[in-house]
């Protein structure tokens, strides 16, 4: 009964995480690919091209963020600042009865600098959808 019920809760707490895959972000204006939940959609908007997914939300641009500004705002009483790495901020933002994660980084793509970031609008409400947006961040390759 025990290897039962372990292995019930392994296959629940692993098996939350979406599968990540490839996403073309050429049909949305940029040329390069990156790791997103399956299922997720990439369109042009103006904040940038969004990728949209389970526990996921970026922007991405092809130009760099002031990360200084976001590692700041971790400072502010409603944020609390969980990664502060010199190319990615995880923010924790206590609003509406629960937290919600953003990210921003900062990546090289070919010999660009580019960035993503999370909509501020977005309901991240998983922490690991927030290391996750870093980690989809970080894939991101020109095409």
């Amino acid at each position: 009964m025990k290897r039962l019920l372990l292995g019930t809760v392994s296959a629940l707490a692993f098996g939350c995480a979406p599968k990540m895959v490839e996403v073309d972000l050429s049909e949305a204006g940029l040329a390069a690919t990156m790791q997103a939940p399956e299922g997720s959609t990439v369109e042009r908007k103006p904040l940038g091209v969004m990728v949209t997914g389970e526990q996921f939300d970026l922007a991405v641009w092809n130009r760099t963020r002031d990360l200084d500004e976001e590692r700041a705002r971790g400072n502010e009483d409603r944020y609390t600042l969980l990664v502060d790495e010199p190319d990615a901020v995880l923010l924790q933002h206590e609003a509406m009865g629960g937290p919600f994660y953003y990210a921003t980084v900062n990546v090289d793509v070919g010999d660009e600098s580019w960035s993503c970031a999370t909509d501020p609008l977005a309901n991240v409400d998983d922490e690991d959808g927030g290391h996750r947006m870093i980690e989809a961040c970080r894939s991101l390759q020109a095409k």
